[in-house]
């Protein structure tokens, strides 16, 4: 083998003694001379190699010589590769369970058979779990006693070898144990964990993991990594008021290992929220009250079952104390503040409180109050005359605190003494940088006396005035004395006389008179009279002489308004001739130019000329000559300019001149001349509002005269106008049908509830007239046009949803909003919604309660005024929230055997969420609560059977559900692992069956008669009573055994007698059916007793194990045709089951078939039998 020593030998003898040499091939490599390594010439002649290589492989000579002669031999050797492992096993850590592989291959010499390759196990492995192979040792389903080292041995003729490894088996660490959980002194909000440290698995742990359940919710982690090495922690940041369990599981490098057993669930102390009320909104709802509103704290901020809220205010930026408002209601989201002052800013906060106490207020709300109207007037308000026409005032603004809402302005009042109902207003902004504000009125009389007085006023309206202050205007320059007139006139004088000015304007003081010669300079004289005087006589004048005389009023201001006029002395005047030739010229619709030629001046100056018009209707007739044009002044007039002449109008004109000594007679009448058209001057008069309805109003009116028409009737008509008092929208402007006659229209297509402006107006071909006075009106109510807006809807729980909406635009009102409804039904609901009105236009919010828990719910919101419902806003839609669910429903149990029971049930009638599994729990009927065994099955499952329960025993069965919220309510049932399920003997019985699958439960069937046989009564004869009636008779009386304990006909009794002292062997003395026996006390021979009769009775539950009952008579003397029942059983299962029905006096066995029983759509999972 190669590496192995290799020894050729070769004896030889000879005279003299020979010498040796080894060759290979031509090569010598050994001899007396020659030494090759590895290769040794022995002094026996014998050739080592050591070690052998495979190249050595060959023959080799051996040549033996001496002086007589040479001789030789050969020899092969043959080298073989020595065998080794190649692939020794490695060491090896494999999972529990799994299958472990240890390699073990050799190299070896083809031409050597290896004699066995043998893997030798240190541990003792027994079972078929391993598997040894060429090459390979194979040991499935590796547990902890597989652990060890392991030697591979081989061996052949080209050598051994022989290599170990090391098998680890790991596994998931043991859950770890005696977990508990304490609450923290130090901490209200933490718990202290403690555990014992877990097998680790023979893998070191990395960590724990920590999971908890809150109020029975799903398990979720806490803490991912807890250290290996600590085997205490401590659980903070937990919520008050809620329950908790903890398990805990170890971790290592094969995964995570089962958890502990949950501890028992603890519940933390109830403490005040934590986080105040959200979303609190202050409203002012009236100069006096505000409305606040709010919504609950978040649910993991309130530690506790909320009991209430606590509201307090106080004014705004004062240090004042608050003033608080208990509500007591945890469903309550709103509370109106009442007696506050007006127009005053409030700083509000809520906070909610549970059983522990008050929790922290909201952040502070401020809102005012409503603006009221103010109370008190304008102070140290100051009233005076600027001149003769203004007035001006100062004020102080009333105090603050008495304005009760923002300041609009003022109002200054001004009157006159005499005439109060001539009120005049004049609005000022205020100026608020000043304390002093100043207002004038201007355009008064002259004067006069005059009241004035101010008042502040806010939006709702005027605030009190002010005392009125009693005042004069100033004095100004009288207006122009009147009637100035000339009298006596002679050569050298006359008389001037006049009256008093119309406006005096002021006190007269007295009259100033000039007269002069207009031609001569300096002629100028004058004269101050006083203001008795009202005529003068001039004298010194020059003779036939015109003169220039005016005449002024004096006041205190100052000269007024001179009035002149031009006289000759020495001629008296006389009255004027008659103006000539009247020409019309430059005809329009309101004005003519008139020519003339002037008459006689009557020798003195002209100073007015007086125009009369007659009217000519279109049938001929003439109406009266009326003044219709005067021009004073102008004495040297020949053309006038007639003005205010009414459209489409014949007229013939005719004038006079006047002096001052009077009129002249009257011109001839010019020609007929007809105005042109132009559009009516006026408007239809007297429109009024008749009638209104939701979206319409009726007026009438009275029609234009004729003389208004401006044109020819027929173009005639009258136009209405229509706008809104809030300015939406455009103005309507339409056409009246009908003609200059109509006196009525009704306007149509209105908005309901709504302030209107209306005008009227007459038109003509030419064009339209003035539009009438404005005429405000109203329509009437009527149902909102328009649902509210910005519907959003938030689930506060379970079984609330707070809704809020945007009030109704005003124009979408159509009245008064008396308040909102909300509509609300489950989503796809036959049924009609569900309604709660919401009372007040300003109540914006609504909190609905008691819904259904995790359903879909639609709302809708609409407005409604007294006339009606508005339309409904669009469905919102939105899901209440998930709740922990109700019990499951028909928890049955349809298999219950000694050890084992199969139970049975539907989902929850409420889910109030989505069933993610239940929890069938199960002990012993004891009060141990520590024993309890815990099974969780998925949301699918709708049966599960429970093994290796102990029979003849009573056990509790609790099923609860679970949703994402927690486990809900229990179903709680006894359940007693036996067969025996006896009825009462010798009775009859009704059984009634139902079938169910997992959707429900059947009808139940039509109920059946049962019988159960007779048995041997199960209690003696009572109050046996035994009397001697000879010597050798003893007399036995007794009662009946009670009836329910009879168990059939009573068919006779049995009397036994015994002597004391002879044993316990009865001698049958008597038997019969009275209850009198009189016993004969001898010995007699016994009598064996009447068989005893019994029945199989069964509870037919499980569908798997079919029943027939049959009738078999028992030979019973005395007895009519007893019966019991015998139990028929079939191995073989069918995947449905239809109800079987056994009725007692036939009997007979059914097999069901694979068909769904008829009016079943799912699989019948069992039979249920009520007796």
């Amino acid at each position: 083998t190669d590496g192995d020593m290799a020894l050729f030998t070769c004896q030889n003898s000879g005279a003299p003694k020979p010498a040796v040499t080894w060759r290979k091939g031509s090569q010598i490599i050994a001899s007396g001379s020659v030494q090759v390594p590895r290769f040794t010439l022995l002094q026996s002649g014998s050739l080592q190699i050591q070690p052998v290589s495979i190249q050595d492989s060959g023959e080799f000579t051996c040549i033996v010589s001496n002086s007589e002669g040479t001789i030789n031999t050969t020899a092969a050797l043959t080298v073989w590769s020595r065998t080794v492992i190649s692939v020794p096993p490695e060491d090896q850590r494999v999972i529990k369970g799994t299958t472990a592989i240890l390699a073990c291959n050799a190299t070896h010499d083809p031409r050597v058979n290896i004699r066995y390759l043998l893997i030798k196990v240190i541990m003792n492995i027994s079972g078929g779990r391993v598997s040894v192979q060429p090459g390979s040792l194979t040991i499935s389903q590796t547990w902890s006693g597989d652990i060890g080292d392991y030697i591979c041995n081989v061996m052949s003729q080209a050598g051994n070898d022989t290599q170990s490894a090391r098998l680890e088996v790991i596994e998931l660490p043991h859950s770890p144990r005696s977990l508990t959980a304490r609450l923290n002194d130090s901490d209200s909000r933490s718990v202290r964990l403690s555990w014992l440290r877990p097998f680790d698995g023979n893998s070191p742990l990395l960590y724990y993991v920590l999971e908890l359940s809150e109020n029975n919710s799903p398990w979720k982690v806490y803490l991912s990594e807890v250290d290996p090495a600590v085997s205490e922690v401590s659980v903070g940041g937990l919520t008050p008021a809620r329950t908790y369990q903890f398990r805990l599981c170890a971790v290592n490098q094969v995964g995570r290992g089962q958890y502990s057993a949950e501890t028992q669930r603890m519940m933390l102390r109830e403490e005040a929220p934590s986080a105040p009320p959200n979303n609190i909104v202050a409203s002012g709802r009236t100069n006096q009250s505000i409305m606040v509103q709010w919504q609950p704290p978040p649910e993991s901020e309130l530690n506790g079952i909320l009991r209430g809220y606590v509201l307090r205010y106080r004014l705004a930026g004062l240090p004042g104390d608050y003033q608080e408002k208990n509500i007591s209601s945890p469903e309550a989201n709103y509370c109106l503040l009442k007696d506050l002052i007006i127009w005053t800013q409030y700083q509000i906060q809520v906070a909610a409180y549970t059983g522990a106490g008050l929790g922290v207020y909201s952040r502070p709300v401020t809102e005012y109050t409503l603006q009221g109207v103010p109370t008190a007037p304008p102070q140290e308000v100051e009233v005076v005359a600027v001149n003769s026409t203004t007035i001006r005032f100062t004020w102080n603004p009333p105090p603050q605190q008495f304005i009760n809402g923002i300041n609009q302005g003022y109002k200054l009042l001004v009157w006159p003494e005499q005439s109060p109902e001539e009120l005049r207003v004049v609005t000022i902004t205020p100026d608020y940088p000043s304390s002093r504000h100043t207002g004038l009125v201007s355009g008064l009389r002259k004067f006069t006396w005059y009241y004035g007085s101010t008042l502040c006023f806010t939006t709702p309206g005027d605030g009190p005035c002010s005392a009125p202050t009693l005042l004069q205007t100033h004095e100004d320059t009288p207006g122009c004395v009147r009637y100035l007139s000339f009298t006596e006139i002679l050569d050298t004088s006359l008389r001037v006389s006049w009256a008093e000015p119309q406006d005096k304007n002021g006190i007269i003081t007295g009259y100033m008179l000039w007269w002069e010669v207009p031609s001569v300079r300096s002629s100028r004289l004058e004269r101050s009279l006083s203001n008795s005087t009202l005529e003068y006589q001039l004298t010194d004048l020059t003779s036939t002489t015109a003169y220039t005389i005016q005449v002024a009023a004096l006041t205190g201001a100052g000269q007024g308004v001179v009035t002149s006029s031009t006289v000759s002395t020495g001629v008296p005047p006389e009255l004027p001739g008659a103006p000539s030739n009247l020409v019309i010229s430059n005809i329009s619709p309101r004005t003519v130019t008139l020519r003339f030629c002037p008459g006689s001046d009557g020798k003195t100056v002209i100073s007015r000329w007086i125009v009369e018009g007659q009217v000519v209707k279109e049938d001929g007739r003439e109406e009266a000559w009326r003044v219709i044009y005067q021009k004073d002044n102008k004495p040297n007039a020949d053309i006038l300019e007639i003005p205010s002449l009414t459209p489409f109008t014949q007229y013939r004109f005719r004038m006079q001149q006047v002096n001052i000594v009077g009129s002249s007679p009257m011109s001839a009448p010019s020609r007929l001349i007809q105005t042109l058209q132009a559009a009516p001057d006026t408007y239809p008069s007297n429109l009024s509002l008749v009638s209104v309805t939701q979206t319409s109003l009726h007026f009438k009116w009275k029609p234009l005269p004729q003389s208004e028409y401006n044109s020819s009737p027929e173009t005639v008509g009258y136009r209405i106008r229509v706008w809104r008092t809030d300015g939406d929208g455009e103005d309507r402007i339409e056409d009246i049908k009908g003609g200059v006659g109509t006196t009525e229209d009704t306007i149509e297509g209105l908005s309901p509830w709504t302030h209107y402006q209306v005008q009227i107006q007459a038109s003509n071909s030419i064009g339209p007239g003035p539009w009438s006075q404005t005429v405000a009106a109203r329509t009437t109510e009527a149902a909102p046009s328009k649902s509210p807006e910005n519907v959003t809807a938030e689930a506060v729980s379970s079984s609330r949803i707070m809704l809020t909406w945007s009030a109704l635009p005003e124009a979408q009102r159509n009245g008064v909003i008396i308040g909102y409804k909300v509509l609300y039904c489950e989503k796809d609901s036959d049924t009609p919604p569900n309604v709660q009105v919401v009372q007040g236009d300003r109540n914006l919010t609504l909190l609905l309660g008691t819904l259904q828990k995790y359903k879909m719910y639609a709302l809708q919101v609409l407005a409604f005024t007294q006339v009606g419902d508005g339309p409904p806003s669009s469905p919102v839609l939105l899901r209440t929230k998930e709740d922990v669910p109700g019990p499951p429903v028909r928890m049955m149990f349809p298999e219950v055997r000694l050890t084992s029971v199969r139970v049975v049930w539907q989902p929850p009638a409420f889910p109030n969420g989505i069933i993610l599994g239940y929890q069938i729990s199960y002990c012993l009927y004891s009060r141990d609560p520590l024993r309890w065994t815990t099974v969780e099955v998925g949301s699918n499952a709708r049966q599960f059977t429970v093994t290796g329960l102990s029979s003849e025993h009573t056990y509790v069965f609790c099923l609860t559900a679970r949703t994402a919220v927690g486990w809900g309510e229990q179903q709680e049932a006894l359940v007693v692992t036996t067969e025996r399920r006896e009825l009462k003997k010798f009775r009859h019985y009704h059984i009634v069956m139902t079938s169910y699958n997992i959707i429900g439960e059947s009808h139940p069937s039509a109920p059946v008669e049962v019988s159960v046989g007779e048995a041997a009564p199960s209690v003696a004869p009572q109050l046996i009573k035994v009397s001697a009636v000879s010597p050798s008779t003893l007399e036995v009386t007794w009662d009946m055994p009670p009836l329910e304990t009879q168990n059939g006909l009573i068919q006779g009794y049995k009397v036994r007698n015994k002597h004391k002292h002879t044993g316990n062997k009865y001698n049958m003395s008597a038997r019969g059916k009275h209850p009198v026996v009189c016993v004969q006390l001898t010995d007699s021979d016994y009598e064996d007793e009447q068989p005893k009769h019994s029945f199989v009775n069964h509870y037919m539950s499980d569908p798997t194990y079919y029943n027939s009952w049959k009738r078999q008579p028992k030979g019973l003397k005395g007895t009519g045709s007893p019966f019991a029942y015998e139990e028929c059983a079939t191995a073989d299962t069918e995947p449905y089951y239809q109800t079987v029905v056994t009725q007692h006096s036939t009997g007979g066995a059914y097999t069901p078939t694979g068909a769904n029983p008829p009016g079943s759509r799912t699989p019948v999972t069992g039979f249920s039998s009520f007796v």
